[in-house]
């Protein structure tokens, strides 16, 4: 087939399924109808040679010629939508576009209703999508144009297509139950390491900073069971002597009802850049510049209010 009779937006319709994974949803986004879309995937397999997108349920699953495919296209397609948008007039109250966001859950406590609130103000005829993410995966949905951006802890991912910004910084601090006797007096090293250790891990199996720490001193704790999410440290913690780390966000999501208390660990943790990363190429974006401001602020506020939390919160017990 020659190229100069390759209808282009076949390419909109393949970059829309892969983020999509449904034709009908596709559709809705493309402003057609179901059966345009699915014309247009039989043109895309005819065109690529290959089934592309395979029935799972009720989604469409990419074939590895379409995951193959994805990246270059969507790099092309973004390119050219960021040279467009440069010379265009993004306007908050009248955009529809819709954004997506990549956040970790104790941030996403903190962060959506604040987000939310600031979205809707701004932008109340766009849409917001909220979507959990993990450092593993935050860079490859950020380069497929999953993600519009993201919020993750401790990122070391290199790659010169992701821009990284900082936007604030966590301190890993022990959570106790406001109840133990452990926090009576001071956590010193010989307690902490007598003590048992409940360790947060998304996938169960990793360890915390705080092993890294304690095994280049030749020391080791003893972890009795990793949870996934920071939200269910009080009920995981309530009348008993574990302790888990935390970053100390975690304030911000707790009162004198959560019995939580938090005290400095006895051994030295570094703190923790949080990274709101982008796609390089959306760097001159308007509509991702906007959103981008409007993360900032919020975490400028955040890291005001939790600096007096630290300060003043009752429910804190400094060791």
């Amino acid at each position: 087939m020659n190229f100069s009779g390759i209808d282009l937006n076949l390419l909109r319709v393949f970059d829309v399924l892969i983020r999509e994974g449904n034709v009908t949803v596709a559709a809705e986004r493309l402003g057609r109808t179901q059966s345009a879309v699915s014309h247009s995937l039989g043109k895309l397999r005819a065109l690529f040679k290959d089934k592309l997108f395979v029935r799972d349920g009720g989604s469409m699953k990419p074939t590895p010629r379409a995951i193959e495919l994805s990246a270059e296209i969507s790099d092309a397609l973004a390119s050219i939508r960021a040279t467009i948008d440069r010379y265009q007039l993004f306007v908050p109250d009248q955009t529809r576009r819709v954004f997506r966001v990549g956040l970790i859950d104790y941030h996403g406590a903190m962060v959506i209703p604040e987000l939310i609130k600031h979205f809707r103000a701004e932008a109340p005829h766009a849409t917001l999508n909220v979507m959990p993410t993990s450092k593993e995966e935050v860079g490859r949905l950020i380069l497929t144009r999953k993600l519009d951006c993201a919020i993750v802890l401790n990122f070391d991912q290199d790659d010169q297509n992701l821009l990284l910004s900082e936007v604030g910084r966590d301190d890993l601090v022990c959570a106790i139950w406001s109840g133990s006797p452990l926090l009576s007096q001071p956590l010193t090293l010989e307690r902490y390491l007598a003590a048992t250790h409940i360790q947060i891990s998304a996938d169960g199996m990793s360890e915390g900073l705080a092993d890294k720490v304690l095994r280049e001193m030749g020391l080791q704790r003893h972890v009795a069971a990793t949870i996934p999410s920071y939200l269910v440290i009080p009920w995981v913690l309530r009348g008993s002597d574990l302790i888990t780390h935390c970053a100390d966000s975690i304030l911000l999501t707790l009162d004198e009802k959560s019995e939580v208390g938090l005290t400095k660990a006895p051994i030295a943790l570094p703190s923790m850049p949080i990274s709101l990363i982008i796609h390089k190429q959306m760097a001159s974006d308007p509509a991702t510049t906007w959103l981008k401001r409007l993360i900032e602020g919020i975490y400028a506020d955040r890291q005001i209010r939790k600096e007096a939390a630290r300060a003043a919160g009752p429910f804190v017990t400094r060791g």
